[in-house]
């Protein structure tokens, strides 16, 4: 009979810790659903618009400058500002893919996430190594914010500088082709 007690309460106390565990875990995955959830909300608020347009129209305002700039010299300020224009422009296709990057990587981290919860939940799959796919997934949620937080900045500095010189390098083009005319 003590034997039998003994083995009792040795189960009833493994499965009341196993059952802690079970709340930390999904705890955790819940707070790493809402970070991940904070991430596609601010990615989907910050999709450069006309990027297409962007893109096209600083190519054809170089093109025109290009085509249409006939001098020996260059003004050294005219030169700089034609070479923070054309690295501004090589930005917006690396930003677009970036974009995309975040957008469907926290769209599928989210479901992996609730795909982890219902395992741990039902208890299937791999139950000793759930803390290691949680470590694994709280890795990707850093990355993804990490990545948002370069997003941010490479975009915030290229519109910057795209508001900076596209009108007034539009201009420049512009009124080179009525001088040629």
């Amino acid at each position: 009979m003590k034997q039998f007690l003994f083995f009792s309460l040795s189960v009833l106390l493994f499965v009341s810790c196993s059952d802690l565990k079970k709340q930390d875990q999904l705890k955790t995955i819940d707070q790493l659903s809402k970070t991940v959830d904070s991430i596609q909300k601010i990615v989907l608020k910050s999709e450069i618009d006309s990027i297409v347009y962007r893109k096209t129209a600083t190519q054809d305002v170089e093109l025109r400058i290009k085509q249409n700039f006939h001098s020996d010299t260059l003004n050294l300020a005219l030169g700089k500002k034609m070479d923070a224009y054309k690295v501004m422009r090589r930005k917006f296709g690396p930003l677009s893919r970036t974009y995309n990057t975040l957008k469907t990587g926290s769209a599928e981290e989210l479901k992996t996430l609730n795909l982890l919860k219902s395992d741990i939940n039902s208890g299937s799959g791999e139950r000793d190594k759930y803390n290691e796919f949680i470590q694994f997934e709280k890795n990707k949620v850093e990355q993804l914010s990490i990545i948002l937080t370069d997003y941010l900045k490479e975009k915030d500095k290229t519109l910057a500088v795209y508001k900076q010189l596209h009108p007034e390098l539009l201009a420049f083009s512009l009124a080179l082709i009525k001088d040629k005319k």
